[in-house]
C-alpha cells in the first residue's frame, strides 16, 4: 500500500492537484506506484482497411483521477489519440496511441501506448509516459493501461465512413514513476 507520503510525492509529480508546492518531487532515481483512471468520452471515425478490417481513428478526453486508500483524487485532464484496427472476422483489435495529461496547476505530461483486445470489450496494453512540461519535466514511468468502452453510438455518414461516439473508462495500473 502506499503511504501518505508517498502518496503526495506521486500526486505531486503526475499530473494531480493535491498539496501542489507542499509535497516534495522525487529524487532521481525514486521509484513510486501507484493506479489512476479517466472517464472518457471517445469520438472517432471508423474507416475500412480491408475486406474484413476496420480502422478506428479518434481521442478519448476526460477527468484524470489518482486512487488513493480514501478513494480517488481530481487529478486533471487526459487526451489520448487512437488509432486501432479491428478484425471483423475474429473481433481482435490492436491499436496505439499518445495521451497527454495536463494538471490542474497547468503541469503537461505525455506518453505512448499501445495495447490488444477485443472489439466492445476494450483492450489492455503498456503505457510509457516520457516527458513533460514544467514540475513534470524530465518525469519517465510505465504501467499497464487497460480501455474499456461502456456504451457506443455508430452514425453512417454519405461518403461510406461510420463515426463512433463511445463513452468508457481508461485504467492505469501499477503504474511506476521516476522522477527527473
Amino acid at each position: 500500500m502506499m503511504t501518505m507520503v508517498s502518496f503526495r510525492r506521486a500526486l505531486s509529480l503526475f499530473c494531480t492537484v493535491g498539496l501542489l508546492g507542499v509535497a516534495p518531487a522525487l529524487a532521481q532515481d525514486e521509484v513510486q506506484t501507484f493506479n489512476a483512471f479517466a472517464v472518457v468520452a471517445a469520438n472517432g471515425a471508423i474507416v475500412r482497411a480491408a475486406e474484413k478490417q476496420v480502422m478506428v481513428v479518434g481521442t478519448l478526453v476526460g477527468p484524470f483521477f489518482v486512487e488513493t486508500d480514501e478513494g480517488p483524487i481530481p487529478s486533471g485532464r487526459v487526451t489520448c489519440s487512437a488509432s486501432v484496427r479491428v478484425d471483423q472476422a475474429t473481433f481482435r483489435q490492436t491499436g496505439n496511441g499518445v495521451c497527454t495529461f495536463v494538471a490542474q496547476d497547468g503541469a503537461t505530461a505525455w506518453g505512448d501506448w499501445e495495447c490488444t483486445g477485443y472489439e466492445l470489450i476494450g483492450c489492455r496494453g503498456t503505457f510509457k509516459l516520457n516527458g513533460g512540461t514544467a514540475r513534470l519535466a524530465g518525469a519517465t514511468g510505465e504501467g499497464t493501461m487497460i480501455w474499456r468502452p461502456s456504451a457506443h453510438e455508430l452514425r453512417k455518414q454519405l461518403d461510406g465512413t461510420a463515426l463512433d461516439n463511445a463513452t468508457g473508462i481508461l485504467l492505469w495500473r501499477d503504474f511506476k514513476l521516476k522522477g527527473k
